[in-house]
């Protein structure tokens, strides 16, 4: 099972400062039914939805995931593991649009080490981390206040020498329909328009972004079989790509990005349009591209809430409480070693692309969880003992 994690949950406003509202769901596990895919029913299945509440829009992610209990262990992906279920459950598909490739091998059969959410600031982060036999992987979406779209950043810790580094991204624009139901598919670049069977690899020099819509199930368009939700859109950066290929389908269409396997940090932006219009949603992904693309390529992933943490300052308030329970022995043990693990930990964080700062960081994370659950308990006893 995935370890969850929910820190500092904001509400609307704190102190003045716009929050990100950050909500965990809960897991629901339960049998994998006949509608699952074949090779998943009848197994215990597992998804667990956290949210990110930007006040402009809740995007949902999921985690899903089944498993034997001959090889508990072992993860198995029914249609896919990384989900989005709000807004729209069809755009980025709910039941999995994410899949990371390492050497032709999907991490999906990995279970998921960690699955975090979480709220700092101005930012909701949402966390997968993956401890895969080729790498340690890990997968953060972070939402900002007010803002419409989700930030994300591949982070990978090569354990064997990556050659193939893909990622399979799965939509249903604006819906679950299909050609007999009247959709018609198509996928907007900054200059094609492709439509159901064509394929497009990307000229990168001119093309960085896409919006997969449904031409006759725009947002509002109520027909017999469903009403338009409205389309979904990707932004990549041109350097970090190899070559991609977009396939419109009927139903679903299809996105493969190749990443240049040397490196180690890829970023996107996601967008789910629901309730705006085809051509609103397409004019202003035309118009805010460029500024998207500068700001995706300087974007600042890392939580300085984790990396920036002033243990010198919360480790002396500690000890000068402890000074007053010289007879909890066991207390200033347990902080001694939280802060000598956190030195450790959070002397990972201050290097880009440090091998091992992706655990660090969630064990970082934890420590720092337990430490300021327990330090209002301390300042208690320490009060009481000065009496």
């Amino acid at each position: 099972m995935a370890a969850v994690v929910l820190m500092g949950s904001s509400l609307w406003a704190q102190s003045g400062r716009v929050a990100v509202q950050v909500r965990d769901h809960g897991a629901n596990t339960a049998i994998a039914g006949p509608t699952a895919p074949k090779h998943v029913i009848g197994l215990p299945r597992m998804m667990h939805d956290i949210s990110l509440n930007t006040g402009k829009i809740t995007y949902a992610l999921r985690y899903t995931i089944c498993h034997d209990p001959k090889a508990p262990t072992v993860g198995i992906p029914g249609e896919g593991y990384i989900g989005m279920p709000q807004p729209n459950d069809a755009n980025w598909y709910s039941g999995g649009f994410f899949d990371l490739k390492l050497n032709g091998q999907s991490i999906g059969s990995t279970m998921a080490q960690t699955f975090v959410g979480r709220s700092t600031g101005d930012r909701g982060y949402v966390d997968y981390v993956f401890d895969d036999p080729q790498a340690v992987v890990r997968l953060r979406f972070v939402a900002l206040a007010g803002d419409d779209c989700l930030h994300a950043q591949l982070l990978i810790e090569p354990k064997v020498e990556p050659t193939q580094v893909s990622v399979n991204l799965r939509c249903y624009p604006s819906g679950f329909v299909n050609r007999s139901a009247g959709a018609e598919r198509h996928a907007l670049t900054a200059t094609k328009d492709l439509k159901v069977g064509e394929r497009l690899t990307p000229d990168p020099a001119a093309e960085y972004w896409v919006n997969f819509y449904d031409a006759v199930y725009d947002a509002g368009v109520v027909m017999p079989t469903a009403t338009g939700r409205g389309s979904c859109s990707l932004l990549w950066i041109p350097a970090q790509l190899k070559e991609a290929s977009f396939n419109v389908g009927d139903y679903g269409s299809e996105s493969v990005l190749e990443l240049d396997p040397s490196l180690r940090d890829f970023r996107f932006v996601f967008f789910d349009h629901t309730g705006v219009s085809n051509a609103d949603a397409q004019a202003a992904l035309r118009s805010r591209a460029p500024e998207l693309l500068e700001q995706l390529a300087g974007f600042a992933f890392a939580d300085s809430s984790v990396a920036d943490w002033p243990l010198a300052k919360k480790l002396a308030e500690a000890r000068t409480l402890l000074a007053d329970l010289p007879e909890d022995k066991a207390a200033a043990e347990r902080y001694d070693q939280w802060s000598r693990e956190l030195e450790e930990h959070l002397a990972l964080l201050k290097t880009t692309g440090q091998s091992g700062a992706i655990v660090a960081e969630g064990k970082a994370l934890g420590i720092i969880a337990e430490w300021d659950k327990s330090l209002p308990d301390l300042r208690l006893q320490a009060l009481l003992n000065s009496f």
